[in-house]
């Protein structure tokens, strides 16, 4: 691995932001890119009619240890973040994907770049669509890290004969979300609900119309269970968000319903991560990180990609 080469990070949520960061800050050269129209993964806001907005992702962030404190200390005091709901939840603002904007300001990000092959180049990198043609211009890259869920780290690696150890181990829960508007009374009982029971259609309810820097009240998220998500996975959009609906009816009342969606996550929540803090093999220069590797929270993804810059920057040294 070159130790002054341009650096490719493949994924713009917070495990690549927090990568990305780390990198630029230690003075080396970062491109990053996301198959998505814009940065966040699954720290996401989704935007319906009206003005509506939808955070239809993660929901909030918790922070517990002291460099992601810090680092949720300075956005909150920068207004990037805010808190929800009490017990060390913390959110995005105006949208959840205002930190991972954060992270990456002033960076080489290059959204809408589905990159589908990793082809070697004596010691360097470079990337391609699937069907080869060249992206980023062709350039060499003295690394690439993965960030995207493991499923599609692993095609990348596979398609390079290249592995690392571990990865095919992680699993992911998938979730359908539905996204409604309605002209009821708020979520009784405070902004969020929880259902630990396994077989239910929905296990969490927040109430979006009361966070920090929204505005919209009747705004009302849900995620189906592992379960239901699971066995209704190749279902269309249309008819899971009726569905869903209307097991939400049953739990909360609802009034008129304005604006209905379902989105549909195949890698929502890790179920078993490798245990490592990211996987690096610096001799062929490619590296993963992500919640994958710590476990299905935000933290974990933020101190995965920081770990895997630190691994590469000592590498450097």
């Amino acid at each position: 691995m070159s130790r002054d080469g341009t650096i490719a990070i493949i994924g713009a949520g917070i495990a690549g932001a927090a990568a990305a960061r780390r990198l630029y800050e230690a003075g080396r050269r970062v491109t990053v890119l996301d198959k998505g129209r814009a940065p966040g993964g699954r720290m996401a806001t989704r935007r319906g009619p009206d003005g509506l907005r939808f955070d239809h992702g993660a929901q909030y962030f918790t922070a517990r240890d002291p460099r992601f404190i810090a680092r949720v200390d300075d956005w909150t005091a920068r207004g990037v973040a805010a808190p929800w709901g009490g017990a060390d939840r913390h959110i995005g603002t105006p949208g959840m994907a205002a930190p991972v904007r954060d992270l990456l300001d002033g960076l080489d990000v290059r959204c809408g770049r589905a990159v589908g092959r990793l082809v070697r180049d004596g010691r360097d990198w470079r990337l391609a669509e699937a069907d080869g043609t060249a992206l980023s211009d062709g350039a060499a890259f003295s690394a690439v890290l993965l960030t995207c869920p493991s499923p599609q780290s692993l095609a990348l690696l596979d398609g390079a004969g290249q592995a690392l150890p571990g990865l095919a181990e992680v699993a992911y829960a998938a979730c359908w979300t539905l996204m409604l508007a309605h002209d009821g009374p708020p979520l009784p009982g405070g902004p969020f609900r929880e259902d630990r029971d396994p077989t239910a259609a929905i296990a969490w309810i927040a109430g979006n119309g009361d966070k920090p820097g929204r505005d919209g009240s009747g705004t009302i998220v849900a995620h189906a269970s592992p379960a239901w998500s699971r066995a209704n996975l190749e279902c269309g959009a249309d008819d899971v968000a009726e569905r869903l609906a209307t097991a939400l009816r049953a739990i909360v009342p609802l009034g008129e319903i304005r604006h209905r969606a379902a989105h549909r996550w195949r890698y929502a929540a890790v179920e078993r991560a490798v245990g490592e803090a990211c996987l690096f093999a610096p001799d062929a220069g490619l590296g993963f990180a992500g919640d994958g590797c710590l476990g299905p929270r935000v933290e974990f993804a933020y101190l995965s990609g920081l770990a895997l810059a630190e691994r590469v920057l000592a590498e450097a040294a």
